[in-house]
């Protein structure tokens, strides 16, 4: 009779592999899935430009292209409008204070002034007249005292005569008292011209100043008008050269109307747009650099102006020292704009990558170079060759540094051959 085997039970250890190996299925098929979801965008590996990630002086510096413009302009503006009668010098020609450039005619002007100046000149008249009659009355006033003064001077002696006759009974009384009483009649008379007199003295000086006061008003007005009248010849205010001139024969330019305009030639000064990025951390007196006609040259930073105006803001720039010769109106320069002190730091060359992502994110290649993986950065300050790297780059890390165009949508680039 046959004996029943007993089944021995497998070995613990093979339990363990065949866990272990579960797990790792597990964690494959796992890794498998996950790595499937990662959107991933394939490229030629000769389509994109690679960059290194390096540890060097970071020079805190921002390319600027700057015009030369004069340091002055005068703008000329027509005082009072009229019609274009001629014109006595040529746009682009030297011209000096005071000298006539244009001259405009303006009938109806012509004719308010000429009304004016006879309004003008019948008021002065007139107030000289009343001026005249004041002075006439003072004469007379003047006149009547002297000869009031002498009549009493006659009747004082007369009576000084005929008092002791008097006392002497050798006149009559009637005769003596006519002498007194004419006597006190003239001092009297004396005594109320006086204090009339001093009256119209008093009224005399008030309507004097009152009529000086108007007439040099008067005066004022006709002086303006006639100015009024000299505006239709134009003269230059500066001298300087005379950059523009936009006016023709017969052309009509009404009051406020810009004619031309005249710029300073021996002071100059560089108008150069900047990237928004900087608006923050450009201040009057930075230094720029640059190079003319071989030579190394200094400019400093005197204005900003902080309006932005489709990504730039302006800024205003004078030359350190005497400006270079043969400068010329609108002629660009290329210049280097220094920010701040340079430092050692992380850095990575700049490409087109940082239009798509703002310097926030970039493209690490691995180690074989056969992907590339996004990773979220942070950056610092830029100038035209680096962009200063503060967080999540190493230096060796390898990054796509050109455009990343359709990749921005991508977590994951594989660069194909």
């Amino acid at each position: 009779m046959d004996r029943a085997i007993e089944k021995q039970p497998r070995p613990w250890w093979q339990w363990g592999l065949a866990a272990i190996t579960l797990l790792l299925a597990l964690w494959g098929l796992q890794a498998m899935l996950r790595d499937a979801s990662i959107r991933t965008y394939r490229v030629p590996a000769e389509q994109v430009m690679i960059s290194q990630v390096t540890t060097g002086a970071f020079e805190d510096v921002t390319p600027v292209r700057g015009s030369v413009q004069p340091l002055n302009t005068v703008f000329l503006d027509a005082v009072d409008g009229g019609v274009v009668e001629a014109i006595l010098v040529e746009e682009g020609s030297y011209v000096e204070e005071g000298q006539p450039l244009l001259q405009l005619s303006n009938s109806a002007l012509q004719l308010q002034v000429a009304n004016n100046d006879t309004q003008t000149t019948e008021q002065l008249n007139n107030l000289k007249n009343i001026s005249n009659s004041l002075e006439t009355t003072r004469l007379q006033t003047e006149r009547q005292l002297i000869d009031t003064r002498y009549r009493i001077n006659v009747l004082e002696r007369r009576y000084r005569q005929l008092k002791p006759l008097k006392e002497n009974n050798l006149v009559s009384q009637d005769d003596y008292q006519s002498v007194v009483d004419e006597l006190q009649y003239q001092q009297e008379v004396y005594e109320n011209t006086l204090e009339r007199q001093q009256l119209e003295e008093q009224i005399r000086i008030e309507r004097i100043t009152q009529i000086e006061g108007q007439m040099a008003k008067l005066e004022q007005n006709l002086q303006l008008a006639m100015n009024t009248f000299e505006n239709l010849l134009v003269r230059a205010p500066v001298s300087g050269q005379l950059t523009s001139l936009t006016v023709q024969i017969g052309e009509n330019k009404s009051r406020g109307e810009r004619l031309g305009q005249i710029d300073s030639i021996d002071q100059y000064k560089i108008v150069a747009p900047v990237d928004e990025f900087y608006v923050s951390r450009v201040t009057p007196g930075q230094q720029v650099r640059f190079t003319l006609a071989g030579k190394e040259r200094d400019a400093v930073v005197s204005k900003v102006y902080p309006e932005i105006n489709q990504g730039t803001f302006m800024i205003d720039l004078e030359f350190i020292g005497a400006p270079p010769d043969n400068l010329r109106r609108g002629q660009t320069l290329q210049m280097e704009l220094t920010l701040g002190a340079s430092v050692e730091t992380l850095m990575l060359p700049l490409g087109g990558f940082i239009q798509d992502s703002g310097g926030n994110w970039v493209f690490v290649l691995n180690e074989d170079g056969t992907q590339a993986t996004r990773r979220d950065i942070v950056s610092g300050r830029r100038n035209n060759r680096y962009l200063e790297v503060q967080e999540g780059l190493e230096a060796g890390d390898r990054v796509i540094t050109s455009g990343y165009g359709q990749m921005v949508e991508y977590e994951r680039i594989e660069l194909g051959r």
